[in-house]
């Protein structure tokens, strides 16, 4: 978990950057300074060892974009940046409501500065990357995202 006044360098660089909002920069902040370290940073691209920004240097290296997510017959494109909540729940983004293994918000799906990133909403299952547990996890072209007991193919 990073200190509270790095996490705030951090908003502050990706709003610098303008990959974030000044709604979402507030939001965030408010979630710094509240004790949510990392749900404001979850998203954020890592820093390479020895970099000054991370948004600068790109601790990553790049990948075609992840451009859509298909589970069966079903095919959710994804845009430029946004979040998605896959879920059996009517509120979610992505519904899997046929699938009683998947919580009602399961897990979220990121894109923001060319990265599409996954996170596990406590679900009571869980979510797998390519067969392994993760909370958090970059998700790339080729990969499959298992929730409850369905697969979800990234392209």
């Amino acid at each position: 978990m990073q200190p509270p006044e790095r996490a705030l360098e951090l908003l502050r660089d990706a709003y610098g950057a303008g990959h974030l909002s000044t709604a979402t920069l507030e939001a965030r902040a408010e979630w710094v300074l509240g004790g949510r370290v990392d749900d404001a940073l979850w998203d954020l691209p890592l820093p390479r060892p020895g970099a000054s920004s991370p948004l600068r240097s790109r601790g990553w290296s790049p990948a075609p974009p992840v451009r859509s997510l298909v589970a069966g017959a079903l095919e959710w494109p994804l845009g430029e940046r946004g979040r998605w909540v896959i879920g059996r729940g009517s509120h979610c983004d992505l519904v899997l409501a046929d699938d009683d293994s998947v919580s009602r918000a399961h897990a979220e799906i990121a894109v923001r500065a060319g990265l599409c990133l996954v996170r596990d909403l406590d679900s009571c299952n869980g979510t797998l990357l390519n067969g392994r547990f993760v909370q958090r996890a970059r998700l790339r072209r080729g990969d499959v995202l298992t929730v409850g007991e369905t697969e979800v193919r990234v392209r």
